[in-house]
């Protein structure tokens, strides 16, 4: 099984010969690296040229057309059965690749599965959960660490997908929730850096909107209908409305889904729409205080009215 690793570049000459080289350096040895460069300006290609292994494949756009272009270019070009996803300033386990091809053989109904991921202090990324919580939590944000992702080709050709947008990894996550299964392998296969400009204010307010678009869609998917206005209010995150829905309108909605769930566990549905619904009773004017609304509800188990309880006032509402 030949595999495809796909790394998009882009002025990355500080961190991308030691993330090349741990790709090299794995134990599984069938595949192609395929670098394409998005119009670097410093000596990221003379970089990628001072490695001499055959495996290596490098593509140039000559100006930068952004990553959701260069990973479309790589796709496009691979000849592996499985194309796993690379950043050029991250690091992978010497095993991340045979580990990843053994998972997917050993769950042919699986079309994509991603990884843990670990910062370079240690700390954890992500965390493990259910594949039965992947796709529901699509609700809520992405549930893959896009570097550490594997991708069957004949999922994306079978289905014409590509990636697409300024979110391109969560985009394609929302698209391929309707035509396979996600599947994540719970063992820490890749170290992460997180890049500088994914801290500016701009950039971090147009991830936002982008993502509130994104969970609207998926929630219109989930229900089979349009949202209305309220219904966004309670679904997006990032961009707050100035009007919060009421908490009985947030109660009735998250039912709604529950009772719609097509992602065969209702315990994972279930622990999904419970964050969104208390995301928005702690960003709600009933936050801090417990009323009836909250009482009884059927969502919530006892234990959590309690806790509840035990931090709120009491409230009429």
């Amino acid at each position: 099984m030949l595999v495809s690793v796909i790394i998009p570049v882009y002025n990355c000459q500080r961190f991308l010969k030691n993330s090349i080289k741990s790709i090299l350096d794995q134990s599984f040895k069938d595949f192609e690296l395929i670098c394409v460069d998005d119009g670097s300006t410093d000596n990221s290609t003379d970089i990628i040229r001072s490695f001499s292994d055959p495996r290596i494949k490098l593509l140039e756009h000559g100006i930068n057309k952004g990553i959701f272009e260069a990973l479309n270019t790589g796709i496009d070009v691979s000849c592996g059965d499985l194309i796993f996803r690379m950043d050029a300033d991250d690091v992978a386990t010497s095993n991340r690749i045979a580990l990843q091809v053994d998972y997917m053989r050993n769950n042919p109904r699986i079309g994509i599965s991603g990884t843990l991921a670990q910062f370079f202090d240690g700390n954890l990324l992500n965390k493990p959960v259910s594949n039965e919580y992947l796709k529901p939590s699509l609700l809520l944000d992405c549930p893959f660490v896009h570097p550490t992702v594997v991708i069957r080709r004949e999922v994306l050709i079978k289905n014409q997908l590509k990636f697409s947008g300024y979110l391109e990894d969560y985009e394609l996550w929302v698209k391929l929730s309707q035509v396979t299964e996600f599947g994540l392998l719970p063992e820490v296969l890749l170290k992460y850096r997180q890049s500088e400009n994914q801290f500016t204010a701009q950039n971090f307010e147009r991830r936002e909107k982008e993502a509130d678009l994104l969970r609207v869609r998926f929630a219109e998917q989930w229900l089979n209908r349009k949202l209305t206005s309220e219904e966004i209010s309670i679904v997006i995150l990032g961009t707050l409305p100035s009007k919060q829905p009421e908490l009985k309108l947030v109660e009735s909605f998250c039912k709604e889904l529950i009772n719609n769930n097509s992602w065969g566990s209702k315990q994972a549905t279930l622990e999904v729409v419970k964050k969104l619904f208390f995301r928005n009773y702690f960003r709600s004017k009933e936050s801090g205080r417990i009323s009836f609304t909250v009482l009884k509800s059927s969502l919530l188990s006892v234990r959590e009215k309690f806790n509840l309880l035990r931090k709120s006032k009491f409230s009429l509402s």
